[in-house]
Protein backbone atom coordinates (compact mmCIF):
# COMPACT_ATOMS: atom_id res chain seq x y z
CA UNK A 1 0.00 0.00 0.00
CA UNK A 2 2.84 2.27 0.94
CA UNK A 3 4.55 1.94 -2.30
CA UNK A 4 0.83 3.46 -3.92
CA UNK A 5 0.87 6.35 -2.52
CA UNK A 6 4.62 6.71 -3.25
CA UNK A 7 4.18 6.15 -6.84
CA UNK A 8 1.25 8.80 -6.89
CA UNK A 9 3.14 11.08 -4.90
CA UNK A 10 6.09 11.07 -7.27
CA UNK A 11 3.61 11.10 -10.43
CA UNK A 12 2.14 14.36 -9.08
CA UNK A 13 5.77 15.98 -8.39
CA UNK A 14 7.20 14.82 -11.78
CA UNK A 15 3.68 16.84 -13.55
CA UNK A 16 4.15 19.67 -11.35
CA UNK A 17 7.85 19.79 -12.87
CA UNK A 18 6.57 18.81 -15.97
CA UNK A 19 3.96 22.08 -15.78
CA UNK A 20 6.27 24.41 -14.59
CA UNK A 21 7.82 24.15 -17.66
CA UNK A 22 12.00 24.78 -18.93
CA UNK A 23 13.79 27.56 -16.50
CA UNK A 24 13.74 29.71 -20.07
CA UNK A 25 9.78 30.07 -19.83
CA UNK A 26 10.14 31.27 -16.64
CA UNK A 27 8.74 34.76 -16.19
CA UNK A 28 10.78 37.49 -14.74
CA UNK A 29 10.57 41.13 -13.88
CA UNK A 30 13.94 42.01 -16.64
CA UNK A 31 15.17 45.21 -15.38
CA UNK A 32 16.11 47.59 -17.85
CA UNK A 33 17.29 51.17 -17.59
CA UNK A 34 16.03 52.95 -14.25
CA UNK A 35 14.71 49.54 -13.32
CA UNK A 36 12.32 49.88 -15.90
CA UNK A 37 11.65 46.55 -18.17
CA UNK A 38 13.85 46.02 -21.38
CA UNK A 39 12.07 47.27 -24.05
CA UNK A 40 11.90 45.48 -26.89
CA UNK A 41 10.83 44.86 -30.68
CA UNK A 42 9.90 41.95 -32.50
CA UNK A 43 10.05 41.77 -36.04
CA UNK A 44 9.22 38.32 -37.81
CA UNK A 45 11.40 37.36 -40.27
CA UNK A 46 10.31 33.61 -40.68
CA UNK A 47 7.55 33.69 -43.28
CA UNK A 48 5.78 32.01 -40.34
CA UNK A 49 1.59 33.19 -40.05
CA UNK A 50 1.33 35.23 -36.73
CA UNK A 51 4.59 33.63 -35.61
CA UNK A 52 6.16 36.88 -34.90
CA UNK A 53 2.79 37.91 -32.02
CA UNK A 54 3.44 34.08 -30.20
CA UNK A 55 6.77 35.70 -29.71
CA UNK A 56 6.00 38.38 -28.32
CA UNK A 57 3.02 37.25 -26.19
CA UNK A 58 6.04 34.90 -24.52
CA UNK A 59 8.22 38.12 -24.29
CA UNK A 60 5.42 39.85 -22.43
CA UNK A 61 4.56 37.07 -20.01
CA UNK A 62 8.38 37.22 -19.36
CA UNK A 63 8.13 40.70 -18.08
CA UNK A 64 9.54 42.25 -21.37
CA UNK A 65 8.17 45.62 -22.71
CA UNK A 66 7.07 44.71 -26.39
CA UNK A 67 7.17 48.07 -28.00
CA UNK A 68 6.53 47.02 -31.31
CA UNK A 69 5.96 43.75 -33.74
CA UNK A 70 5.75 43.84 -37.39
CA UNK A 71 7.68 41.81 -40.50
CA UNK A 72 11.64 41.99 -40.80
CA UNK A 73 12.79 43.27 -43.77
CA UNK A 74 12.52 39.65 -45.31
CA UNK A 75 11.42 36.68 -45.19
CA UNK A 76 14.03 34.30 -45.07
CA UNK A 77 16.18 34.48 -41.72
CA UNK A 78 17.12 30.87 -40.75
CA UNK A 79 18.32 31.59 -37.58
CA UNK A 80 16.65 33.94 -34.35
CA UNK A 81 18.61 36.90 -34.22
CA UNK A 82 18.88 39.16 -31.09
CA UNK A 83 20.45 42.77 -31.65
CA UNK A 84 21.47 44.81 -28.26
CA UNK A 85 20.27 48.77 -30.23
CA UNK A 86 22.15 50.69 -26.90
CA UNK A 87 25.43 48.99 -26.64
CA UNK A 88 24.42 47.39 -22.98
CA UNK A 89 24.75 43.45 -24.37
CA UNK A 90 23.40 42.33 -20.85
CA UNK A 91 19.75 43.13 -22.04
CA UNK A 92 20.22 41.76 -25.10
CA UNK A 93 21.34 38.41 -23.40
CA UNK A 94 18.60 38.44 -20.89
CA UNK A 95 16.29 37.99 -24.01
CA UNK A 96 18.26 35.33 -25.82
CA UNK A 97 18.67 33.81 -22.36
CA UNK A 98 15.22 33.56 -22.41
CA UNK A 99 14.63 32.18 -25.60
CA UNK A 100 17.38 29.33 -25.19
CA UNK A 101 19.75 31.39 -27.40
CA UNK A 102 23.49 31.10 -26.91
CA UNK A 103 24.32 35.30 -27.21
CA UNK A 104 23.41 37.94 -29.06
CA UNK A 105 25.06 41.03 -31.31
CA UNK A 106 25.58 44.56 -31.18
CA UNK A 107 23.95 46.37 -33.67
CA UNK A 108 23.36 50.17 -32.30
CA UNK A 109 21.23 52.19 -33.18
CA UNK A 110 20.25 55.57 -31.54
CA UNK A 111 16.76 56.20 -33.31
CA UNK A 112 15.26 53.60 -31.65
CA UNK A 113 13.54 54.23 -28.62
CA UNK A 114 14.22 50.63 -27.19
CA UNK A 115 16.71 48.23 -25.78
CA UNK A 116 16.67 44.79 -27.86
CA UNK A 117 15.54 43.88 -31.32
CA UNK A 118 14.49 40.62 -32.24
CA UNK A 119 14.58 39.09 -35.29
CA UNK A 120 12.41 35.67 -35.02
CA UNK A 121 13.81 33.63 -37.80
CA UNK A 122 12.77 29.94 -38.96
CA UNK A 123 14.61 27.85 -35.79
CA UNK A 124 12.17 29.48 -33.62
CA UNK A 125 8.82 30.28 -35.60
CA UNK A 126 7.12 27.04 -35.31
CA UNK A 127 7.34 27.31 -31.53
CA UNK A 128 5.74 30.81 -31.70
CA UNK A 129 2.73 30.24 -34.63
CA UNK A 130 -0.67 31.42 -34.85
CA UNK A 131 0.03 34.01 -31.64
CA UNK A 132 -3.61 34.99 -30.32
CA UNK A 133 -6.16 35.46 -32.49
CA UNK A 134 -7.81 38.41 -30.77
Amino acid sequence: MKWKAFLIGALLVGAAMWWRGPDRFRPGPPDGPAGNPIRVEVLNGSGVYRAGQGLAERLREYGFDVVDIRNADRRDYEETLVLDRVGMPQYADVVAGKLGLESAQEQRNGDLLLEVTVILGRDLAEEFRGGSLR
